[in-house]
């Protein structure tokens, strides 16, 4: 059997790769494992994330900013806080700035949620990083981080060369 590096490397690549997208969705079970253990009032995940987004923003947001943080379309954020405001998470109201855009909130609902989420975050952080100490997080961060760049720049390479 002839041994190919360049497969090899490529192999590895694709295992590492799917890795990240199963490493996603475990992470996105065990919060809903944790929030459901919390008795999170059927809050999922991904509004959980956006209420963490706006609670972190400390204002509230137009729909084009909460979709940037999210890393997801604006269409997306739209139908999900359509869900979001009908469930009481959130409430829109006109941008004063902008009188085609609406700014996102917190409800006094998600408010008084708020320290039970922390918790199910905190409880999933200790989960993903308590077998790594400080220095290998550390490390994990810039690696990642050299990823989402070289992602980030394929994709400006690629939104150029489509304008030009």
């Amino acid at each position: 059997m002839v041994h190919d590096p360049a497969l090899a490397s490529r192999r590895f690549q694709t295992e590492l790769m799917l890795t990240f997208s199963r490493i996603h969705q475990q992470i996105l079970s065990r919060s809903a494992q944790l929030m459901e253990a919390e008795g999170s009032d059927g809050i999922t995940p991904a509004s959980a994330n956006a209420l963490i987004v706006l609670f972190n923003a400390r204002r509230p947001l137009n729909a084009r900013e909460l979709a940037q943080e999210l890393a997801i379309s604006e269409v997306t954020v739209s139908r999900f806080l359509r869900k979001m405001e009908d469930d009481g998470w959130i409430e829109r109201t006109p941008d004063p700035s902008d009188g085609r855009a609406m700014l996102i909130s917190p409800t006094r609902y998600a408010r008084e949620l708020f320290p039970r989420l922390v918790g199910v975050c905190n409880g999933v952080l200790d989960d993903i990083f308590g077998g790594l100490d400080p220095s290998s997080q550390h490390e994990l961060a810039a690696m990642v981080q050299a990823v989402q760049d070289s992602l980030a720049d394929a994709m400006q390479a690629d939104a150029v060369q489509a304008a030009s």
